[in-house]
Formats: C-alpha cells, sequence, structure tokens
C-alpha cells in the first residue's frame, strides 16, 4: 500500500534487512511498469535487470498483430522465430528486426508504426534487461510470475465479495500477512508481549 516512493523505501529496508549487502548478484525482474524500473534505479542500481520474458512476448506480439492482423498466420510466422531467438541469446537480432519493420512502416506510411514506435521504444528501454538466455544460466527466473502470483494472493484475501474493511483495520491485517508471508511472525510477538 502506498505510493512508489514509499513502496520503495519499505522494498529497501527489507531487502537490507534480509542480506543485501551479502548478495554476491541481485537479479530485479519485472514487467514493464515504470515506477517498478524507476525503484530499480533508485535503490537498487547495481542490480542485473531481467524484463518479464512473457511480457517481452506479449509486446512482441502486439507488433506481430498490428502489422500483419489479429490471429493471422503471418503473425505467428513472424513472432516464433524471434522469441526464439529472444530467449537463446539472439536479442539483437530481434531489435534489429523491429528496427527493420519500423523503417518499412514509415516508408509506406503503414498504420501499424505509431503502434511498431511504440514497441520499438519499448524494446530499446529495456535493451539492458533482456540478455535471457545469460540470466537463465545464471539461475535467475526469467519471468515474474511468482510475484504476479503473491500479489493475487494478497488481493484475493483482501478484496473477495461482501468483504469491507476499514483503512486501519486493512493495515493491522494486511501487517500480519505481511509477518506471516516472511516468516517474521515469532519477532512480531516477541514485539507485542514486551509491549504487554
Amino acid at each position: 500500500m502506498g505510493d512508489p516512493f514509499e513502496f520503495g523505501r519499505r522494498l529497501y529496508a527489507e531487502a537490507v534487512r534480509r542480506g543485501l549487502y551479502q548478495a554476491k548478484k541481485i537479479y530485479v525482474v519485472a514487467d514493464g511498469g515504470v515506477w517498478i524500473w524507476k525503484i530499480k534505479e533508485d535503490r537498487f542500481s547495481d542490480a542485473v535487470g531481467g524484463l518479464d520474458f512473457y511480457h517481452a512476448s506479449e509486446h512482441l506480439w502486439a507488433v506481430a498483430h498490428d502489422y500483419f492482423g489479429q490471429g493471422s498466420d503471418k503473425a505467428h510466422q513472424w513472432v516464433e522465430p524471434l522469441l526464439h531467438q529472444l530467449k537463446h541469446g539472439g536479442e539483437a537480432g530481434v531489435l534489429q528486426s523491429l528496427d527493420d519493420l519500423l523503417g518499412l512502416c514509415e516508408e509506406t506510411q503503414n498504420a501499424a508504426a505509431r503502434t511498431l514506435q511504440r514497441e520499438v521504444n519499448h524494446f530499446h528501454d529495456h535493451q539492458d534487461d533482456i540478455h535471457y538466455q545469460q540470466l537463465a544460466a545464471e539461475g535467475c527466473p526469467l519471468g515474474s510470475g511468482s510475484v504476479e502470483s503473491a500479489c493475487s494472493q494478497v488481493q484475493d484475501r483482501f478484496k473477495r465479495t461482501g468483504q469491507f474493511w476499514t483503512l486501519p483495520g486493512e493495515q493491522r491485517r494486511m501487517a500480519l500477512d505481511v509477518a506471516r508471508r516472511n516468516v517474521d511472525w515469532d519477532e512480531i510477538w516477541e514485539l507485542i508481549q514486551g509491549q504487554c
């Protein structure tokens, strides 16, 4: 809860508490949310970035559908080799293919040029974060699915149909839930008992 700056501050504090400075290597694997990458830049500037592979593939599919048509065989034939290339060390070739397609769209004044420009910019903005073969070789996950799943579980607990929370009640319940998930329950309990 809270704004991204506050989240980044808390995330960094928790990372330090968990041994950030003893880590040999730090990874930030996330989707394309600008706020997430700003936290990486601000709080974890030495971390290796990894753009969620599924997220990257969605962007390639957006280009294919816009240029070749939704669900067309040509879209499939264009994307599948690029996804394989992207996952197996050919990210420079993927960027070149996107640049070439953008040039072709601009020459022919194709309506897909605007979408393509946005997607090409997205890949170039994350060109340091799409080295999937290297990330996999280092044991880093290529996707942020585990984080997405955890967020979904927490949201499901607090947003079920018929549940209503006051802000103080929600914050207290959230603090207890986070303590349980972080295996900090005993530490929290000791603090509570010391105050009684």
